[in-house]
């Protein structure tokens, strides 16, 4: 009786050591976000970074990006959207960035920026596991539930160098 006891708690011990292991545990800096204004060919542009990330010290286990495009239906002259219009889609987003992220304590996504300008709004994270975020984004537009016309793209930068501008504004 006392082996058996001896063996099972073995095995429990063995196999929490190895979840232990394999789910390493990384500190997610609070989000800070920086507001930019810009232009691009005659539009105005508006640039909300997590700037936060900038000193993030993992970031080769969040080595894809992930950039969401989302066009605006009502827009202004200047192709930026109408007060209306962008507090639906920013509300949108937030739902993306919520389902996207998953556990809030090691999330699988780190909002990095959103970019508005000419009719469109890009969003960029960070992701540890890109197929849950494949599978969710592709799920929504093979079932065509989003409110809006969108696209993604998913792409591998171990380094970050193609959202670096973004960490240093």
């Amino acid at each position: 009786m006392i082996r058996l006891f001896l063996v099972a708690f073995g095995l429990l011990l063995s196999l929490l050591f190895c979840a232990g292991a394999d789910n390493k545990t990384v500190k997610i800096p609070e989000r800070e976000f920086v507001v930019r204004t810009s232009s691009s060919g005659n539009k105005p542009a508006l640039i909300v970074a997590n700037t936060s990330l900038k000193k993030f010290e993992h970031k080769e286990l969040y080595g894809w990006t992930c950039s969401l495009v989302i066009s605006f239906k009502e827009t202004t002259i200047d192709g930026m959207p109408t007060t209306e219009e962008s507090d639906f889609v920013y509300n949108y987003i937030e739902e993306l960035d919520k389902k996207i992220k998953g556990d809030a304590k090691q999330p699988n996504a780190l909002y990095l920026a959103r970019i508005t300008w000419n009719g469109t709004c890009e969003v960029i994270w960070q992701v540890k596991d890109p197929k849950a975020v494949h599978e969710y984004l592709g799920g929504i537009i093979t079932n065509k539930t989003y409110p809006r016309e969108l696209d993604y793209q998913i792409e591998y930068d171990a380094k970050w160098k193609n959202v670096v501008t973004y960490l240093l504004l």
